[in-house]
């Protein structure tokens, strides 16, 4: 079950959005500098932050703080606190010290760091410096090409990342005095900051990483067309039905939803092994009836240049689709759903 709400115009889009821990706010950047907090409900705008000079490209929002995150092509990143005596939202300074653009920005499970991706080649692990009020990073700098997604492990001391050099990375972003005590987490030695734990190889640019909710399986895609899951060391990598993903997301154990150029959210499951389930959104039967005749054979090979996959030669008009271009962010929202923008300007709520 799916139901769409249009946040922009569907010649904007939007960049990226996130949920505030009660659901009855989103957060959401219109392809632009501007980030927008409005009405889960009406779409209202209630808040626009124009502090970022170039698009915001990733939004995170931590269910316990309330503390946004964000990160843009200017080079920043900004943490905003919602002040209740002024009733508005003030930005606080980060120093990412990064000299190209910022991709992709996510919170640590307990809220005490978040991770920046950056085009830079490198990684900056931000924590909280109370004496100077601002955000301060230490670097890790192991990867050869851009960084493209990142993801925690719920212990918070572990880092995953995919790069436009072909691999997906698992680093140690233990900070001392932030962390306290290291130990090690099941998998994974106990290692300095920076160091890697583990590197898988991919065939294509990794555009998306995720951790299940336990830390027990990370799975990653690739711009090939392919997911992996590693769970114990082990890699069992699917090759898609449809074009790349870009965003990943586990439910639970044994569920994980990936979207991106297809525009049509796609459901893994496990049961002796992760294989592909279907696809989450499905055209209704009133609207199967094939046509007949030379405009149904035009209709039909435009839509398979459109898409390049077979569901859209078979499909024909993919008007029927809630997603009318590639999704751009892909975020978990109440009750066990998830929610998904795209280039269309369109939010869409989804429940399995």
């Amino acid at each position: 079950m799916a139901t769409f709400q249009q946040l922009t115009d569907a010649t904007i889009g939007v960049s990226a959005h996130a949920w505030s821990p009660d659901g009855s706010e989103v957060a959401f950047a219109p392809n632009s500098n501007e980030l927008r907090i409005a009405d889960a409900k009406t779409l209202e705008t209630k808040h626009s932050l124009k502090e970022h000079d170039m698009l915001i490209s990733a939004i995170d929002w931590h269910p316990q703080s309330n503390y946004i995150v964000t990160c843009a092509h200017d080079r920043n990143a900004f943490v905003w606190s919602f002040d209740d005596g002024e009733k508005k939202w003030k930005p606080s300074l980060v120093i990412l010290r990064i000299e190209r653009a910022a991709l992709d920005c996510r919170w640590s499970l307990d809220g005490q760091k978040f991770a920046v991706a950056s085009s830079a080649k490198c990684v900056p692990v931000c924590y909280y410096e109370s004496d100077n009020n601002w955000w301060v990073s230490k670097m890790i700098k192991k990867h050869k090409s851009s960084v493209l997604s990142l993801a925690w492990h719920p212990c918070s001391t572990v880092l995953a990342t995919g790069s436009s050099d072909f691999r997906c990375r698992v680093f140690s972003a233990h900070i001392d005095g932030v962390d306290g005590a290291q130990t090690a987490v099941a998998g994974y030695e106990a290692k300095p900051f920076g160091e890697v734990l583990a590197e898988f190889v991919c065939s294509g640019w990794v555009h998306a990483v995720a951790y299940s909710p336990s830390g027990a399986s990370l799975a990653f895609a690739g711009h090939d067309a392919s997911i992996s899951v590693v769970t114990n060391g082990q890699v069992q990598t699917i090759k898609l039905p449809c074009l790349p993903l870009t965003q990943l997301l586990f439910l639970d154990e044994a569920k994980l939803i990936g979207a991106g150029h297809d525009a049509n959210p796609a459901l893994f499951a496990k049961t002796n092994a992760w294989a592909f389930s279907r696809f989450l959104d499905e055209k209704k039967e009133a609207e199967t009836k094939a046509a007949s005749g030379v405009a149904a054979k035009m209709a039909m090979w435009q839509a398979k240049d459109k898409t390049g996959s077979a569901q859209g030669a078979s499909a024909g008009s993919t008007a029927w689709k809630k997603h009318q271009g590639p999704v751009t962010c892909l975020k978990k929202s109440g009750s066990g759903g998830f929610s998904t923008t795209a280039c269309d300007g369109r939010l869409v709520a989804w429940a399995l």
